[in-house]
């Protein structure tokens, strides 16, 4: 069962208060992740709990209670009053780009980079696919910057291999998704990722730019 509750908390920024959800409790039973990392349900319909907003000045971040000193700057700015209310994006979309705004400014590119993978989440529930796309994009350059500056993601090894193809073949970036998965199995991964990396290689055939999952592999043997 999934749980959630409202608290009170003093944004940062402003020191308004506000009312954002905490997730109290979720499982993931008998499912499966999609090949881009999201998780299966309950825990995949808990994306509104990953991102907070202060009511008053629009500061969005896993925790609004905690800010670094020039994150107020940013919050001002025209850029990110633009992000903020951008029709292209739905709402949540928007929280999650305007905190990678603020996680890039502070040059922590891999938070960047994961909000950035959430915001297409977002989109993809919202069917606003050519939106995801971009997000989708600016997350591939997030984790090339990050992994360029030492920020490593904490995932398991390969996994990392495993998510960029994702998200270049989600793009419509074939060439790229195909050479990376090449590489990948040039390495002395898991079986179950080898078999992933095989599946992406079949999608990357047909030029599927469509959402699969883990159980997609199983149900393909």
């Amino acid at each position: 069962m999934t749980k959630i509750q409202r608290y009170e908390v003093q944004c940062a920024i402003c020191g308004a208060v506000s009312s954002p959800m905490f997730l109290l409790s979720t499982n993931t039973f008998g499912g499966e992740p999609d090949l881009d990392t999201r998780p299966p349900e309950m825990k995949r319909s808990t994306l509104c709990v990953d991102i907070q907003r202060c009511d008053l000045c629009g500061y969005c971040a896993p925790r609004i209670s905690k800010s670094t000193g020039h994150f107020s700057a940013v919050v001002e700015s025209e850029e990110y009053r633009k992000q903020l209310n951008n029709p292209d994006f739905p709402a949540l979309a928007n929280y999650f780009l305007c905190y990678a705004m603020l996680a890039t400014s502070d040059k922590y590119y891999v938070a960047a980079a994961w909000s950035s993978l959430r915001a297409a989440w977002v989109c993809d529930d919202h069917d606003c696919y050519k939106a995801s796309a971009i997000c989708r994009r600016q997350a591939i350059e997030m984790f090339i910057i990050a992994e360029a500056n030492a920020q490593h993601s904490e995932v398991p090894d390969g996994t990392m291999d495993v998510l960029m193809i994702d998200l270049f073949r989600r793009t419509g970036q074939f060439v790229e998704a195909q050479s990376w998965c090449n590489e990948g199995l040039k390495k002395n991964l898991e079986e179950y990722l080898q078999n992933i990396l095989h599946f992406q290689l079949q999608l990357i055939e047909k030029q599927d730019v469509a959402c699969h999952s883990i159980s997609d592999i199983k149900n393909s043997k």
